[in-house]
């Protein structure tokens, strides 16, 4: 007995010395630690050739890159990964091998591998990344991480603001059961098996919170095709017949105006220009008693498909928004509280958009506007802050812009790409559309 003692006690030893060792540098395996769920967030800076891969705000992977050279300049703005290949071929360039392909727009603009890296502007719109960095990138990232990619160098920043939404469990699914008594009416679980309804259908609702994917937010100002819907649908329900609410100013829309403009004084009847304005908008706007025109509009998206959108106003519209965007880091256990990230983007708006919807004030040189100042003026609608709330998770975000959805932002099949344009030597570069016939 003795023997075997001693036979066992260096082993003993060993495994306790082995584990003591691990605990003190922290090597023991911790099953009770939480996987890190922030998301992978890619910011590529044309002057300085270069790409970082972000971890909430810690850099944890940078490599040089190759933009677009002149005449096939590399957009701008925030993107998403909308496609992964290992192994792609340019259908454009002589079936040129293009491994690692990470598509960030369907007109072609993508990350991918190449022999050919310089240090400067070389490729013919896409990002050019090294062999081996190419290949360690893809295996970080899933499809839907944001790829920003700027003029110059920027960073993500923790930013906490009471615009910015919070997540939330949908109460509709596991609310109780309520029963009036003679107390008044009091929160009352009815029986053993409304209890047990009640906690399958918590369940249920934490289980489809773990299936979620991030939800996709943009605020921007409204379109021109957006005021010709409102146009329409305030006519057809004040009687004026318009015809269909399809966004465009066809011959039923312009005699409805005409037969609404004919009801009011002649002052009111040379009011309108012939343009489908804001203007025209808050005439009927007025006459239905619903008072200011919206200035913006929130639309959201999920799974690259849209998911609801609706009107908000905003404070000083005549002041630009600025591009912007925010992602959820992480939220506590709860789902109480959600970490913000901001970044914000230099963009110059042209003089003709500046004319229509109203903007008179460019403060900044750049381009650049103060993340926080943009959120100040934001008003956004409980019943839309409610919507949201239960869909928020780790790498949801939120995108701010001036310009509305990009000709890259298709009806399905891609997150809410913003493109800008930077201020300074590359205003005279060739736009998108120069852009469109890419590797």
């Amino acid at each position: 007995m003795n023997k075997s003692i001693a036979m066992l006690a260096p082993l003993m030893l060993g495994a306790f010395s082995i584990g003591a060792v691990a605990s003190e540098t922290g090597l023991a395996a911790d099953t009770s630690a939480k996987p890190d769920l922030r998301p992978i967030q890619i910011i590529v800076s044309r002057a300085d050739q270069r790409l970082q891969v972000f971890k909430g705000t810690e850099v944890i992977a940078e490599s040089h890159v190759s933009t677009g050279k002149r005449g096939h300049t590399t957009p701008t703005g925030v993107f998403s990964i909308l496609e992964k290949r290992r192994r792609h071929f340019s259908n454009l360039y002589n079936n040129a091998p293009m491994p690692f392909m990470q598509r960030l727009t369907w007109s072609g603009i993508a990350l991918h591998a190449s022999n050919s890296v310089p240090r400067y502007p070389a490729s013919h719109g896409c990002v050019r990344l090294p062999n081996s960095f190419a290949k360690t990138l893809f295996s970080l990232t899933n499809r839907g991480a944001h790829v920003v990619i700027a003029e110059r160098e920027v960073a993500p920043s923790p930013i906490q603001h009471n615009v910015l939404f919070q997540p939330g469990i949908d109460q509709s699914d596991i609310k109780p059961s309520l029963e009036e008594d003679s107390q008044g009416l009091e929160m009352r679980l009815l029986s053993r098996h409304a209890l047990h309804g009640w906690k399958a259908r918590q369940k249920k609702a934490q289980k489809r919170h773990k299936t979620l994917k991030p939800v996709r937010i943009l605020i921007t100002r409204r379109s021109t095709t957006t005021l010709v819907r409102d146009i329409q649908n305030e006519l057809n329900e004040q009687g004026y017949d318009a015809g269909a609410v399809d966004g465009i100013a066809g011959r039923n829309t312009i005699a409805a105006v005409r037969r609404f403009i004919g009801e009011d004084s002649p002052a009111e009847k040379a009011h309108w220009n012939g343009k489908f304005d804001r203007p025209l908008l808050q005439a009927l706007y007025s006459r239905a008693g619903k008072g200011l025109v919206p200035e913006g509009h929130i639309y959201v998206r999920q799974k690259f498909k849209p998911l609801f959108n609706a009107p908000l106003r905003f404070k000083d519209p005549q002041k630009p928004l600025g591009a912007h965007l925010f992602t959820v880091s992480e939220t506590n256990d709860a789902r109480t509280n959600a970490n913000w990230l901001a970044l914000s983007l230099g963009d110059s708006i042209h003089p003709n958009m500046q004319k229509r919807v109203g903007i008179e004030a460019i403060e900044q040189d750049d381009g650049l506007v103060a993340a926080e100042a943009v959120l100040d003026r934001l008003i956004i609608p409980q019943e839309v802050r409610d919507r949201i709330a239960p869909l928020l998770i780790a790498g949801s975000s939120l995108a701010i812009s001036d310009k509305g959805k990009s000709q890259e932002t298709t009806y399905q099949g891609t997150d809410f790409i913003v493109l800008t344009k930077p201020k300074g030597p590359d205003k005279k570069k060739k736009g998108l559309r120069e852009v469109a016939k890419r590797n």
